[in-house]
């Protein structure tokens, strides 16, 4: 069956009372995880569910539980729980049915069956719930980011007005009155991502033209709404991370991207995989996949011109050896070279690195 097969028959049944779908992708990082949920529970937003996936095996499962499910954390187990969501799936080994604390919204924790990277972890929920009737739209929420209590009202507004594809106020944790992005332009010349609006100060809209130079809005914090994820499809799996927020912008046709500029989240960034830091300091694995998959992306995306862009990559790789990090210059290096001959997926050991 389709996707749109089954959209259209979940749309056919009767409708529930939720409105939103939250999915949330988590890797051995529980504190993120109990920081956003705390968040979320100040919503202001009435109807809307939570779907959590952890990518980092049964310990860091475990580990997520007892962080936040428990008479003194932030959910409580939901033993009435019956429904087919709260069931293992397809690519969930188990499912923990909670609520808020202070409210009913339903809080779901799955374990995935493997890392399935970020897309894979979206997908994870994404795909049961394409089955399941009644929401409107769903939010991909990363789990460092921290929500305002109308930020999920503000991007649902936002939706209504007819945008398929809905971004918020992206600031800094360290200087919320920043804006990190309102979203994502790719540069079909060179292949770089720049983050639209950039340090412009919280509280300005975004200019005409800033929006007409949003090719995607940023996988930490994207509302697609039921009709546009009937068109885009699924999340990208095979970068494993980075690049599929813009590989679905890119996907989105007629669908319009819309800002809801007084949706403020908060945004850590990089506590999971470390590019979060100063360029010479980024995990390898983060060096790695940032070159591999630019290359990959360009070669869908940009035709003849990945050769282009896999130069650039080349001027950005040796940055590294100018800050004296020759390994770090090598794993880049090495990423291009397997963005270039088309590898995909979780690398199992990162070239270079050794």
């Amino acid at each position: 069956m389709t996707i749109e097969d089954r959209l259209e028959r979940s749309e056919g049944t009767s409708r529930k009372s939720v409105k939103l779908a939250v999915i949330i992708v988590a890797y051995r990082n529980a504190d993120d995880i109990d920081r956003c949920l705390k968040s979320l529970e100040q919503s202001d937003l009435c109807q809307f569910e939570v779907f959590i996936c952890e990518n980092g095996g049964e310990a860091a499962y475990t580990d997520l539980l007892s962080r936040v499910v428990g008479a003194d954390r932030i959910l409580k187990r939901s033993p009435e729980a019956a429904g087919m969501l709260d069931l293992p799936q397809r690519r969930l080994a188990f499912v923990a049915s909670c609520k808020f604390q202070g409210r009913a919204n339903a809080v779901r924790i799955g374990l995935a069956t493997d890392n399935l990277g970020y897309g894979g972890g979206v997908n994870a929920w994404l795909e049961p719930l394409l089955d399941t009737p009644g929401w409107d739209a769903v939010l991909v929420l990363n789990p460092d980011t921290e929500v305002d209590a109308s930020a999920l009202s503000e991007m649902m507004a936002k939706s209504d007005e007819g945008f398929g594809m809905v971004g918020a106020s992206l600031v800094f944790d360290t200087s919320p009155d920043r804006i990190i992005s309102y979203g994502l332009h790719w540069s079909r010349m060179t292949g770089r991502v720049i983050a639209v609006g950039r340090d412009a100060p919280v509280g300005s809209p975004p200019s005409a033209e800033d929006l007409a130079r949003l090719d995607a809005i940023s996988g930490a914090c994207v509302l697609l709404t039921r009709t546009c994820l009937r068109d885009v499809g699924l999340m990208a799996e095979d970068y494993f991370l980075y690049m599929e927020d813009l590989d679905w912008g890119l996907r989105r046709g007629s669908h319009r991207i819309g800002i809801a500029n007084r949706a403020l989240v908060r945004h850590i960034g990089g506590t999971t995989i470390g590019s979060a830091v100063a360029v010479e300091k980024r995990s390898y694995l983060s060096i790695y996949l940032s070159a591999r998959n630019s290359v990959l992306y360009a070669r869908r995306f940009a035709g003849w011109r990945w050769v282009c862009h896999f130069g650039v990559g080349l001027l950005y790789a040796a940055r590294y050896l100018i800050k004296g990090s020759a390994t770090a210059g090598k794993v880049a290096l090495a990423g291009l070279l397997d963005g270039a001959r088309g590898k995909t997926g979780r690398p199992d050991v990162v070239p270079g690195a050794s």
